[in-house]
């Protein structure tokens, strides 16, 4: 699936489709969340992390992350269904493995699953990750709390998740801060104020 925090050329793209309404962008962001994009390397991000991982012995761990890349290209490959029962028998097997929560939730988002079910494997991985993992659980859990409305725990999201060297995060964060908005509110009411001759 896609890292969200590796900055590219799309990246503000990415950005404003996500958090402006998907208009004619719907495709792109389908092929950004699902991991289709061309230049996306599924194996590159598979299971960065370090928060329960470190408690994986070494093999077992490396065993987990090859499991996970097969899921992520059966995911890729338009079989969802496959990607999501295999992350869940890798989660069976080893419940403290961060990054399979967090790729799970994005299968799930991709097969149109409910939303608190996403959520619950977010927190999960966010209970559990370090490092990457965690930065990409966060920002997942912002679009996701975006959607639903929920302002506040977005920016926090995407806010912890730009503290943790995600640039997606950041410029969400930026756009969802509450008191940029306030000052993008009042800066073009002036502007429309001044481009607008009093009687």
């Amino acid at each position: 699936m896609t890292d969200l925090c590796v900055p590219t050329a799309h990246d503000a793209n990415l950005v404003s489709i996500l958090l402006g309404g998907a208009g004619d962008g719907a495709e792109y962001v389908r092929d950004q969340i699902s991991g289709t994009y061309a230049e996306y390397d599924p194996g590159e991000h598979v299971g960065e992390s370090s928060g329960g991982d470190s408690e994986i012995g070494a093999e077992a761990l490396q065993a987990l992350r090859e499991r996970e890349a097969r899921a992520v290209r059966a995911a890729e490959a338009g079989d969802v269904a496959r990607a999501v029962d295999e992350l869940t028998q890798i989660i069976a097997d080893e419940p403290r493995y961060a990054s399979a929560y967090n790729n799970r939730a994005q299968a799930l988002r991709l097969q149109g699953a409910a939303a608190d079910a996403v959520v619950a494997d977010l927190d999960r991985a966010i209970a559990l990750g370090a490092g990457r993992t965690l930065a990409l659980a966060f920002t997942q859990k912002g679009v996701m709390l975006r959607e639903r409305g929920d302002q506040d725990g977005a920016f926090y999201c995407f806010s912890q998740g730009a503290k943790l060297g995600c640039e997606v995060a950041k410029a969400a964060a930026a756009r969802e801060n509450p008191y940029a908005k306030m000052c993008g509110s009042v800066v073009a009411q002036a502007m429309r104020q001044l481009r607008t001759p009093a009687p």
